[in-house]
């Protein structure tokens, strides 16, 4: 029963058994997860709750990281779903540097985010090649996670000023 809870936690609800593109589908229904949440529950909670998934994603990952075949699965999202929540959550950062609608951040976010996910700069692409199991998994898009967030405050902050 643990096994296939953990396995529809870390495929986020089976988005991570689409076959093209399941890391930027993830993505997706983050953001459109954050836009509903950020309505019912303080920005904090919601940081709590990453933080939570992101400690658990742990432990679900090691317990099923058998069932896959390669050492980082496509199948595993749970990885994009904290990178982008993090983006996420420095919306109130931006909101100080350029005010708009967060459904722009919102856009703006997911496009960062794919884009250094994808891309993987330095080092982002060592963490990705060279840490293994469940840590290289949830680092790479955690790193990825601060480099959209550095990318779009440096933006804003130019838009804004």
């Amino acid at each position: 029963m643990f096994k296939n809870f953990n396995l529809l936690f870390i495929t986020f609800f089976n988005i991570g058994r689409i076959k093209f593109a399941s890391g930027t589908f993830a993505s997706f229904f983050t953001c459109l997860l954050f836009l509903l949440l950020i309505n019912f529950i303080e920005i904090e909670i919601i940081f709590l709750l990453n933080l939570l998934i992101f400690a658990y994603s742990f432990i679900a990952i090691n317990k099923t990281y058998g069932v896959f075949k390669s050492e980082d699965p496509h199948e595993i999202v749970i990885d994009e779903v904290v990178g982008q929540m993090l983006t996420l959550l420095a919306i109130p950062i931006y909101e100080t540097l350029y005010p708009t609608h967060i459904l722009y951040y919102c856009v703006f976010s997911f496009f960062l985010f794919r884009l250094f996910d994808i891309w993987k700069p330095f080092p982002i692409n060592y963490v990705d090649e060279n840490l293994k199991g469940a840590l290289g998994i949830m680092l790479d898009d955690v790193l990825a996670g601060i480099y959209s967030i550095t990318s779009l405050a440096i933006i804003l902050f130019f838009l804004g000023g």
